[in-house]
């Protein structure tokens, strides 16, 4: 992308020698995005590479991990277009378009990545239920949760506003299920006897755990209570090919 950049900044130099070879725009290329041959040129070396790093994607044993890292490339080629001379050339429908393939590859992720944590509350959180199966509610949630984190405590997503969007996301979509279940049920079934460690986290603690993602092996923690924190590992991380 900076050799590409740096490209886009020759435009008149670059105008004379495409010149005498022209290009056919291919169908999946609208011309009506680009204003001159050059344009058409850089869009297509950038579509070479975005391709290339499809391709690579599929090489993540991890599906969550593969929509993070195309969203993680994604977002950084669409910000080296925004504030480099390659704006100019692509235009702003260009950057709008590969602005909302990042947001589709964040929403794959989190639909991926968290579907088993969101299944394992009951689809009523409020609903009147018996303390066992209460109990076995905040079992399935446990489990679930703490598989996801650990699975994804070492994922990286370098770009501080992507990384806030998908944790607020994920945030949103669990968390006030959650809170709705813990609240009608936490305290009957902290009474019951040989209760403990079944309710392990309050909402807040969710909170806590969902803010220490995406910066790494050193960034991420977790541990079976709700308070103590120990290191974990986890192979892979959602880094990026620039």
């Amino acid at each position: 992308m900076n050799y590409i950049s740096f490209l886009s900044d020759y435009s008149g130099a670059l105008s004379d020698i495409v010149a005498d070879f022209p290009m056919e725009v291919p169908a999946s290329m609208p011309e009506a995005y680009f204003s001159s041959p050059v344009s058409v040129r850089l869009a297509w070396l950038i579509l070479i590479l975005l391709c290339k790093l499809d391709g690579k994607a599929q090489f993540y044993r991890d599906v969550p991990l593969s929509y993070l890292f195309l969203a993680n490339n994604l977002r950084y080629v669409v910000n080296k277009v925004r504030t480099s001379s390659l704006k100019f050339h692509l235009g702003d429908e260009w950057i709008e378009k590969h602005d909302a393939k990042v947001r589709q590859y964040a929403a794959n992720y989190e639909r991926v990545g968290w579907d088993r944590v969101m299944s394992s509350l009951p689809a009523n959180a409020a609903a009147a239920m018996t303390v066992p199966e209460a109990a076995e509610w905040f079992r399935k949630f446990n489990s679930a949760f703490e598989e996801a984190y650990r699975k994804q405590s070492s994922w990286v997503v370098p770009d501080s506003r992507l990384r806030d969007e998908i944790k607020i996301s994920v945030a949103r979509k669990i968390g006030p299920a959650y809170r709705r279940f813990y609240e009608r049920n936490r305290a009957a079934v902290s009474r019951q006897a040989g209760s403990h460690g079944i309710v392990r986290y309050a909402p807040d603690d969710l909170e806590n755990y969902w803010s220490d993602l995406f910066y790494g092996p050193s960034g991420g923690s977790f541990s079976s209570g709700s308070s103590s924190r120990s290191s974990v590992s986890s192979s892979g991380h959602g880094g990026s090919s620039h």
